[in-house]
Parts: C-alpha cells; sequence; structure tokens
C-alpha cells in the first residue's frame, strides 16, 4: 500500500513521514510487536552500517526491529534500532528528506539470524517532486488470503490507512504488488512517460495514476466522477468513506482475494476516463510472482 501525502511546507511532510513511521507502526501493530522489542541496543549518534550492528548482538531471541535511512544524493544506508532514544535521530534525518526512510520489524530464527520482516512501512522523498512524500506499507499477500489471518490482516491494514488519511492530506493511494517499484499497477504496464510515477504524481488533481483494490481519489477527481454516492451507486465499491481533506477512500470488495477480473472491470469502467493515458507493453509474467490480473490490458 502507498498513500501520497502533498504539502507545501517541507516540515508538514516531515511529521508525516515521523509520524507514519510512529503512530502508523503502532495503529498497524496488533500484537504488542513494538512494545517487545529489546531496549538495551546501543545507538548510534551517526548511524551504523550494517543491520547487524543495530540489533542485539547476543541473546538473539524473540524480536528485532530497526530503522534505516538513505540520504539523499548518496549511496549509503544508515541503521539504528528502533527504540525511543532512535526517533530524534529519525526526525533529524527525516528534515533533511532523505531518498527514503523505514522500519523493519521480524524475529530472529533458532540461529539468532535476521531474516524476513513481519512488519515493513517505509516514506520515499523525490528530488523532484519537494511538495510530497510517499508513505508505504508492505503486506504479506499470502497473510491477507490464508483463512486463519485475513481478517486480522484486512482490520490492521485499512486501519493504519485510515490512521494516515485522518492526519495528513493524503491526494492518492494504490495498492499494487511488490515488483512494480512503487508504480501503480497501471504505471507499470505503460510505456514511455506515461509509466513513470514521478512525470504522473503532479497530475494529480486532473489524473489518476491508476487504480486498484483499496485507493485514495483526492476531491477534485471524485468531484469529477459525480461525488461520494455516485460513486457508490455504481455498484464497483463495497465501500466509500469520505476523508477530512475531501478526498475518498474507495474499497472494491471487502476482502483483496474477491479483487477478482470481474471486480477490477468494474472498477476500471468507473474511473477510465480520469486515468493516465498510455501505449501497453504486452504482458511479462515475473518468475515467482503472482499473477497480474489488477489491470484492464484490453479496452
Amino acid at each position: 500500500m502507498e498513500l501520497t501525502v502533498h504539502a507545501e511546507q517541507p516540515e508538514k511532510l516531515r511529521e508525516a513521514a515521523l509520524g507514519w513511521l510512529t503512530g502508523g507502526v503502532r495503529e498497524y501493530d496488533r500484537q504488542g510487536a513494538v512494545d517487545a522489542l529489546p531496549e538495551n541496543v546501543k545507538f548510534s549518534p551517526k548511524g551504523f552500517s550494517r543491520v547487524a550492528d543495530s540489533v542485539p548482538r547476543k541473546n538473539r531471541k524473540g524480536l528485532w526491529g530497526y530503522v534505516q535511512v538513505s540520504p539523499q544524493g548518496t549511496f549509503d544506508v544508515l541503521y539504528n534500532p528502533y527504540t525511543a532514544d532512535t526517533l530524534p535521530w529519525l526526525d533529524r534525518n527525516l528534515s533533511e528528506q532523505p531518498e527514503s526512510a523505514g522500519v523493519k520489524i521480524g524475529s530472529f530464527s533458532e540461529k539468532g539470524e535476521v531474516g524476513n520482516s513481519d512488519l515493513s512501512f517505509t516514506v520515499v522523498f523525490e528530488e523532484e517532486l519537494p511538495e510530497f512524500v510517499k508513505l508505504g506499507l508492505h503486506v504479506d499477500t499470502a497473510a491477507l488470503v490464508a483463512p486463519g489471518t485475513t481478517a486480522a490482516e484486512h482490520e490492521r491494514l485499512l486501519a493504519a490507512v485510515r490512521w494516515a488519511c485522518d492526519r495528513y492530506d493524503v491526494v492518492f493511494g494504490h495498492v499494487s504488488y511488490r515488483r512494480s517499484g512503487g508504480a501503480t499497477e497501471l504505471e507499470s504496464r505503460l510505456r514511455g512517460r506515461p509509466s513513470d510515477p514521478v512525470s504522473n504524481a503532479p497530475q494529480w488533481r486532473t489524473l489518476l495514476r491508476g487504480y486498484s483494490w483499496l485507493m485514495v481519489v483526492p476531491a477534485g477527481i471524485a468531484e469529477l466522477l459525480g461525488g461520494k454516492e455516485a460513486l457508490g451507486a455504481t455498484g464497483a465499491f463495497s465501500a466509500v468513506s469520505s476523508l477530512p481533506n475531501g478526498s475518498l477512500l474507495l474499497q472494491a470488495t471487502p476482502t483483496f482475494q474477491q479483487y477478482d477480473s470481474e471486480a477490477v472491470r468494474a472498477v476500471h469502467g468507473v474511473v477510465r476516463d480520469v486515468l493516465v493515458q498510455g501505449d501497453f507493453r504486452g504482458p511479462s509474467p515475473v518468475p515467482g510472482q503472482p499473477p497480474t490480473n489488477m489491470v484492464v490490458l484490453d479496452d
């Protein structure tokens, strides 16, 4: 999930980024992982250059958590443990609008190794887009659709999204597979300039970069589409929610698993006239990745 926040003041973007990596993380964390993280982990005022230094060096059991920052104009990645002592350091780095920053939390393996994360939040600043910050949340698709976890996963995903939308000026939001690299599923299927998120983002008042199971549509475009009542009446959405800034949060189906070809076409039929336009590339399935069924290729 990615939410695009707009603000003309850099301070507002910093506040949104820090809020997402702290309050947003806690809103999503329904199992108390943040409070269970080790607190006696060494902190570096400059930031460590290795993940291994930002987690406990001994007694590697239970949970690990770290924050990472990638400053603009460098290839450096700086790490620190995800603790209260680290937050002022994170705040200072966010005030300089780094290329990206993120928080990851997971469990040590039986051998005490840092593996895949169970919680992954990111913020991305683009030098070419000084009035935007993108708030990201990686969701495990398997957990989202598995019978034993689907209800809890949907609940905490929606809670985190609504938490951010209630606090910041979110002007666009979409769900895409991680392979898209920040592009919408639509952008990832287009050729040339229309496929570029950086080129498309400034047009948020008049064009949608894409469409998905869960999406945020800005106020101006929502009005062009007829508004909340009209969108709800189309039958393409199971939920249409008004946001404080006038945007609308649209949910196509009650669960992600139900967002099949028919549902995708229904959403596309509603928003097609306000989508970024371009020539499609042919389908190119990526080995080991889920099939692309989130874009209408034949119009």
